[in-house]
């Protein structure tokens, strides 16, 4: 068996270790059959998460959906480094700079959230 193989193999395994569902629906790429995961499609074989779409429009939502979720796991990351680097400042002018910088991501984080949440809540409605 295949190297790569072997990694999809052990994907699956622990997905369904973990609690994951095995769909009866396959990845529209690769055919292989989708996980449930968190309430989310997976495809373990492509590894990337699939999403189902009706038409056009259902495609620039979604994509809306998962750029502000992407914006918000940067951003995330972007406030545990300037954490961190605060952490570490002697320095009071780059202290004040990096404290900048997290209040400005912080109040990112949250209008993304924000707009995620609202965005996500207007779909369920219509």
């Amino acid at each position: 068996m295949a190297s790569e193989d072997k990694e999809y193999m052990r994907r699956m395994a622990d997905a369904l270790r973990s609690g994951a569902k095995m769909l009866a629906e396959h990845c529209p790429v690769c055919n292989s059959p989708l996980f449930e995961i968190k309430g989310q499609l997976w495809c373990l074989k492509c590894n990337k998460r699939v999403i189902k779409v009706r038409g056009e429009e259902d495609v620039e939502d979604a994509l809306t959906v998962i750029t502000l979720s992407e914006a918000a796991k940067t951003l995330a990351a972007k406030i545990e480094e300037a954490t961190m680097l605060l952490k570490r400042s002697a320095d009071i002018e780059e202290s004040r700079k990096l404290a900048e910088a997290m209040k400005t991501f912080l109040e990112t984080l949250e209008k993304t959230t924000h707009l995620k949440k609202a965005f996500t809540e207007k779909k369920e409605e219509g």
